[in-house]
């Protein structure tokens, strides 16, 4: 009765009147089974996690890949509205681009999707771009990490869903460092607890979107860089502060010998608590004793230090820089003819199709052919040669 006391006041003060037809009771480790009590009370229905806010699935734990299926039920959906087989191939990699590409971006942007969820949206998307929106099976004529390159890197500028979703996740870390709010405040005492990004690690009772951003931290520290003022935030030994290079680049002996690996310039430089574990000899010491001689001249300020992100041009985050970065580990030749000629982008594509010699003339289909006969049909065509082979070895 206290509940439904407090219930009618909230409706008396705000104005507003709880519609309990449209409301569900959710439980969060109900041990005890109280979520039956509640829902008797509220005269609502019982529901389990997850639940959808704002077309996004949230759970208290990790959700499975089963969650997931709304997801790919959508792009199926999207694809049933469009006439496939009437477009031509420019049309639908545009209809991809435009529609396909975009619809998890906002769930891309808050998890890290599992790799099958990943898989299938890859598949409905590869599907379409070969096949339109026809069953009939058709030749797909160039592998999709080819086609999901960008054009500078011999693709056709398809959005790699994984890398894209990595490079979403990794903006969560530039504003953590960057800029200051409530969710930040709030992480900073549950996770960080007065670390540097560089030492939080995984725990066991971690939260799963946490447990994501974990994942991609070491992808974000390799654009991340340090303007150095005060030192608390520079790591002596793996940050490039000194020199074009980190000192555990530079000088890895001295860096394994070392104890303390993760001190900060600040620590070093002020205190000298840098200490190894044995006596330096020889060109180790005289290695040694030039680096500390040039930190020691180095001047630090009052002033903190400041994150700069070192793949953008103005130091400041953007996605598509770390999406480029990870994009570029795979490159390919760019048909800059093709792409800047005044002409269809169907014959783009048809000309990129040439360039690629993956049109289906009768060498490529040959190939092909060869290529899908499997390898028992060899193994049968073979055996009376493989038997007479090993008979003679026998004899010998």
């Amino acid at each position: 009765m206290n509940i439904k006391l407090l219930l009618y006041l909230f409706e008396m003060l705000a104005g507003l009147k709880i519609n309990f037809n449209k409301s569900e009771v959710y439980m969060i480790n109900d041990e005890a089974n109280l979520g039956v009590r509640y829902a008797e009370i509220f005269n609502c229905q019982m529901s389990l996690f997850p639940i959808k806010y704002l077309g996004v699935p949230v759970s208290p734990s990790r959700l499975k890949v089963i969650d997931w299926l709304p997801l790919i039920e959508k792009g199926c959906k999207r694809l049933d509205v469009w006439k496939g087989g009437s477009l031509s191939i420019a049309g639908r990699s545009t209809l991809i681009t435009a529609s396909l590409n975009n619809s998890p971006m906002y769930h891309m942007s808050v998890y890290l999707l599992p790799k099958t969820t990943v898989k299938n949206l890859d598949k409905i998307r590869r599907k379409f771009f070969w096949q339109g929106g026809g069953t009939k099976k058709k030749y797909h004529l160039v592998k999709w990490e080819i086609i999901c390159r960008s054009k500078k890197n011999g693709g056709l500028g398809i959005k790699d869903l994984r890398n894209m979703n990595i490079s979403l996740l990794c903006k969560w870390w530039w504003k953590l460092e960057k800029e200051d709010g409530l969710w930040q405040q709030i992480v900073k005492i549950k996770y960080m607890k007065q670390q540097t990004i560089h030492d939080v690690n995984h725990r066991l009772y971690d939260s799963p979107m946490w447990n994501d951003l974990l994942k991609v931290k070491n992808i974000y520290l390799q654009g991340r860089g340090i303007s150095v003022e005060n030192g608390c935030l520079t790591r002596f030994w793996l940050d490039p502060w000194l020199y074009n290079e980190p000192i555990a680049v530079i000088a890895p002996v001295l860096f394994e010998l070392c104890e303390n690996k993760n001190i900060s310039v600040a620590q070093a430089v002020g205190g000298g608590q840098i200490s190894f574990r044995r006596w330096l000899f020889g060109e180790l010491r005289v290695a040694w004793e030039n680096i500390w001689r040039d930190a020691a001249n180095f001047r630090l300020s009052s002033i903190d230090d400041s994150v700069i992100w070192t793949l953008g041009k103005r130091g400041t985050f953007n996605v598509k820089s770390i999406y480029n970065a990870l994009s570029n580990f795979s490159s390919g030749i760019y048909y800059k003819k093709i792409w800047k000629g005044k002409i269809p982008e169907k014959i783009k594509i048809f000309l990129w199709l040439i360039a690629n010699d993956s049109i289906l003339t009768k060498d490529n289909l040959m190939k092909r052919k060869w290529q899908g006969i499997p390898f028992v049909f060899f193994v049968i065509m073979l055996r009376p040669f493989l038997t007479c082979f090993f008979n003679a070895l026998l004899l010998k």
